[in-house]
């Protein structure tokens, strides 16, 4: 596991514009725990409360009544989420995270940050900002849905987390995660991957990585567009 950047430090950069005093508060607040792959860190249905990635990859992911599951994002040190609790503590999460390595995260009582969002117009900008980017990740997800098929969806999520995610020797992310990202059955992910793969785009692997061999050609089958300034997530 790569070395744990401290909460000091994450939320120093993600909130810069907070009080230097808040940000202490905030620093002494935090509650560190270490999590394993594959553990249910939040159920879907309960408060999510604030929290930071420190190490290690989460999905943030539903299960439909159908059974079948749809992902919103995988995450990875330096993620603020959990905004939702601070406008509404006793609201229910419409997601859940699960691990995809081992890793660690700090969360936070969510009436204790939006007592400090009172507080600190510093901080409550830059909550609303991270809110914000959230909500353009969920439209471009939206988007892709609507207006891309199977296909070029694996190739924007190949194209935005390949390096990192599958194209390694022992990958992060699982097919069937990569299926729940796309939004699609397993047999319709495997369909546009071995497509792909035909084209002499990507190249699938036995430990169940995802070479990525022309990221330029991959890239071009991407229709929906991230809009300026959008998060890399």
């Amino acid at each position: 596991m790569d070395a744990t950047e401290s909460v000091g430090s994450h939320i120093a950069r993600l909130l810069s514009g907070a009080d230097a005093s808040t940000l202490r508060r905030l620093e002494r607040a935090a509650q560190q725990q270490v999590f394993c792959r594959r553990d249910l860190l939040h159920a879907r249905g309960i408060q999510l409360p604030p929290f930071v990635m420190l190490n290690g990859h989460v999905i943030a992911r539903r299960v439909a009544e159908t059974g079948q599951v749809r992902a919103a994002l995988i995450a990875g040190p330096g993620y603020l989420g959990g905004m939702r609790s601070i406008s509404d503590p006793d609201g229910e999460a419409l997601y859940e995270l699960v691990a995809l390595t081992d890793g660690t995260w700090a969360t936070w009582d969510p009436r204790f940050v939006r007592e400090l969002a009172l507080q600190d117009a510093g901080l409550a900008v830059g909550l609303l900002d991270h809110a914000s980017d959230f909500a353009v990740v969920l439209n471009m997800r939206l988007d892709e849905r609507s207006f891309e098929n199977a296909r070029q969806r694996l190739a924007a999520i190949l194209t935005r987390y390949g390096k990192v995610i599958f194209d390694t020797p022992h990958p992060v992310a699982q097919r069937a995660d990569l299926a729940a990202m796309i939004g699609t059955s397993r047999v319709m992910m495997y369909r546009a991957l071995r497509e792909l793969e035909a084209d002499g785009l990507v190249k699938r692997q036995r430990t169940g990585g995802i070479n990525i061999l022309d990221e330029e050609r991959l890239a071009g089958l991407v229709t929906v567009a991230a809009p300026d300034g959008a998060p890399a997530l």
